[in-house]
């Protein structure tokens, strides 16, 4: 290649490093994940360690205690909130 082919091949956009690009410039909106569905998947995860051979007590306990944090959020959204007294 001549010099000013290497220079016009440089500057020439290349479509695979404009997509990866903008990839990376593109923000990626998640929803917010529940307490009800982290409970459930934790619930799951428990489940299927708990069924595992090669998983130890440590294991469990840790994600136990991820799960407790969860169960808790949820079990006070389930919870009715007090409503107030009004005297007839």
């Amino acid at each position: 290649m001549s010099y000013d082919e290497i220079v016009t091949q440089v500057r020439k956009p290349n479509s695979d490093d404009n997509n990866s690009e903008s990839d990376e410039d593109e923000v990626i909106e998640t929803s917010k994940i529940s307490s009800s569905d982290a409970f459930e998947c934790f619930t799951k995860g428990l489940l299927w360690l708990e069924q595992q051979t090669d998983s130890d007590s440590t294991e469990l306990m840790l994600l136990k205690q991820l799960w407790d944090r969860p169960a808790k959020r949820r079990q006070s959204c389930l919870r009715q909130s007090n409503l107030p007294f009004k005297p007839m």
